[in-house]
C-alpha cells in the first residue's frame, strides 16, 4: 500500500511576515484601496456599578445558604423593604488606547479586567450601570460600526465537527471578512513590473494547499503555526 505524502507548507518567519505586511501596504497603494481604518479609543471617567443586597451572607456555608434563601423569599413577598447598596467595580477610569499599539490590562483575579473591556465594547450585563464616556475615533460607541469595537470572549466556543481551517473560515465570514487578499494577489500577478520577491512572498504567506478557504484564512493559519493541524477535527469534551 503506497503511503500518502503530504507536502508541508514552508513556515513563515517573523521577518518574512513583517515584509509581507509591507508588501500589502504597497500593493494597496497601487490599486488605490484605502488602508484599514485605525481606531483610537478614548475613555473618560468610566465607572461600572452593581447593586447588591445589604445583609446577604456570602460565605458558602449551610446556615448562610438557608438564611439567604429565606431572605430572598421574604423580599419577594415585599413584607419588608429590600436594602440595597452600590458596589463599584470600576471607579472613574480615564485613558487612551492608541491605534496600532498593544495594550496590556493587568490586575488580580476579580479586579474588573473583563468588566472594563466589556464596558469599552458596550457589552456589559444589563444588571450593571455604566457611567462616563467612551469614544472611538472621536465618535460615540452608538455611532461606531460594530466591527470596530467588538469584544472577543476568553472562552472559545467552536463547532466540534469542524476542522481548524473551517472554524477560522467560518469566523472570518461571520465578521464580514472581505476578499481583499484575493484582489491584492491578482494585482501582483497582473503587474509585470512587480518584483519577483513580492510574488514569492505573497504566495508563501497565503498558499496552504487547499482552495476551500480564502487566502486570509491561510495566512492566519500560518502565522499561528497551525499548518500541521489545519485539517484536524477540533472535537469537543464528552458530556
Amino acid at each position: 500500500m503506497a503511503a500518502i505524502v503530504r507536502e508541508e507548507a514552508p513556515p513563515l518567519t517573523h521577518a518574512e511576515n513583517e515584509e509581507f505586511l509591507r508588501v500589502l501596504r504597497d500593493v494597496r497603494q497601487w490599486v488605490g484601496r484605502e488602508p484599514p481604518e485605525k481606531v483610537e479609543v478614548v475613555f473618560d471617567g468610566v465607572s461600572v456599578e452593581a447593586e447588591e443586597r445589604v445583609g446577604r451572607r456570602a460565605l458558602p456555608t449551610l446556615p448562610n445558604a438557608v438564611f439567604n434563601a429565606v431572605k430572598a423569599i421574604v423580599d419577594s413577598m415585599n413584607t419588608c423593604a429590600t436594602r440595597k447598596g452600590t458596589f463599584k467595580i470600576i471607579n472613574e477610569v480615564s485613558g487612551t488606547i492608541r491605534p496600532s499599539r498593544k495594550t496590556l490590562v493587568l490586575g488580580a483575579p476579580g479586579s474588573g479586567k473583563t468588566t472594563f473591556l466589556r464596558a469599552l465594547a458596550g457589552k456589559l450585563d444589563s444588571s450593571l450601570k455604566l457611567k462616563g464616556k467612551v469614544f472611538y475615533n472621536g465618535k460615540s460607541r452608538s455611532s461606531t460600526p460594530h466591527y470596530l469595537c467588538p469584544y472577543v470572549s476568553q472562552h472559545d466556543l467552536h463547532l466540534a465537527e469542524m476542522t481548524v481551517r473551517e472554524i477560522i473560515n467560518f469566523s472570518s465570514n461571520l465578521l464580514g471578512s472581505n476578499n481583499e487578499f484575493e484582489i491584492l494577489g491578482d494585482a501582483i500577478e497582473r503587474n509585470t513590473d512587480t518584483n519577483k520577491v513580492y510574488k514569492e512572498l505573497f504566495s508563501k504567506a497565503t498558499k496552504l494547499g487547499s482552495k476551500r478557504s480564502n487566502l486570509k484564512t491561510n495566512y492566519i493559519i500560518k502565522i499561528l503555526g497551525l499548518s500541521d493541524c489545519a485539517e484536524t477535527i477540533v472535537g469537543g469534551c464528552a458530556p
